[in-house]
């Protein structure tokens, strides 16, 4: 049965209210995640003018001794720091709905650990969130940096056919997707995640917009991914990311709107968004075969997954940084 976190009343829950807004910032962390400590500085520094920190909730699974200690400090000098650690992984979805159940607070902001935020990124997440009640979670726009190469030129295409997309303002009433790297969600809509989700974010997002309200994309929230760098790490991300894709719609009904979704089901407005994509940067049709043929090998290995483990890629495998 689906349980839903209901912590206020209507709607939104945050009717005839006095006192400013509160928040709680989850973040999962799992071995040594060089952007956790510089993460941690933004969100205990950044400033949000009629919203108040109430917590920090950071679920430690598997994490290296540096890391630990790092967090540990942080907790010693904040209190509001909340550190829950785990010897072994047993998976993002087990995690975050730790982080669901420690939230306080109006909203929860997430963010992941190996991702880096600006001061004004939460911010605007909830200042935006604040203006529409009919709006259940956000997400912020991705990016990373350009390193140059074949994965890199890839990566280029796929991200931003997603940007595109997600902030379509004609994709608005249907768009059901949601991203992890950086999000804000209305407390009293955290759903509890079935154990082995892999697709956390297209899951939550799911789950909302059942429940009648509007998933968001802001540009203006922008947060920097970390990426794979070799070819053979991307094609394996990117099995699991399809494979979780086809999890969600058996768990909600609906797939995940995005652009390779969109090719079986909308497939004329999925070809719109890559010829705009292409429009933006011509240089992009040359690659546009490679990552197309990527995706391929990524889709029939997801669709194997599929026939042979539920449990596949419950417990993701980290992919290495050269």
């Amino acid at each position: 049965m689906q349980k839903t976190i209901d912590v206020g009343a209507g709607k939104t829950g945050l009717s005839n209210r006095s006192g400013p807004y509160t928040f709680t910032v989850g973040i999962c962390a799992t071995g040594h995640p060089p952007t956790l400590e510089p993460l941690l500085e933004t969100i205990f520094a950044s400033d949000t003018p009629g919203f108040v920190l109430k917590k920090v909730v950071l679920v430690a699974s598997e994490c290296s001794q540096e890391t630990l200690a790092i967090a540990r400090g942080f907790g010693t000098r904040d209190r509001r720091l909340k550190l829950i650690e785990h010897a072994t992984r047993t998976g993002k979805a087990d995690a975050i709905n730790e982080v669901f159940r420690e939230t306080v607070g109006d909203f929860l902001v997430y963010v992941n650990a190996d991702a880096m935020i600006g001061g004004d990124a939460i911010p605007v997440l909830l200042g935006a969130m604040e203006k529409d009640g009919g709006v259940g979670i956000i997400s912020g726009k991705p990016v990373f940096p350009t390193r140059g190469g074949l994965v890199s030129d890839v990566l280029d295409v796929m991200w931003t056919s997603f940007n595109f997309l997600s902030s379509d303002p004609s994709q608005s009433r249907q768009r059901n997707h949601g991203t992890d790297e950086l999000m804000v969600i209305r407390s009293q809509l955290l759903p509890e995640l079935p154990r082995g989700v892999v697709n956390d974010g297209a899951y939550i997002a799911g789950r909302i917009r059942e429940r009648g309200f509007q998933v968001r994309f802001e540009p203006e929230a922008v947060v920097q991914i970390d990426v794979p760098r070799r070819m053979m790490d991307l094609i394996r991300q990117r099995r699991r990311i399809l494979f979780g894709h086809i999890q969600v719609k058996r768990l909600v009904g609906t797939a995940p709107r995005t652009v390779e979704t969109m090719m079986f089901f909308s497939p004329l407005e999925s070809i719109k968004i890559v010829v705009r994509m292409l429009a933006n940067r011509p240089r992009r049709v040359l690659v546009l075969p490679i990552a197309a043929t990527g995706e391929l090998i990524a889709l029939a290995g997801a669709l194997w997954d599929t026939l042979v483990s539920n449990a596949e890629h419950s417990v993701w495998r980290r992919y290495e940084q050269v």
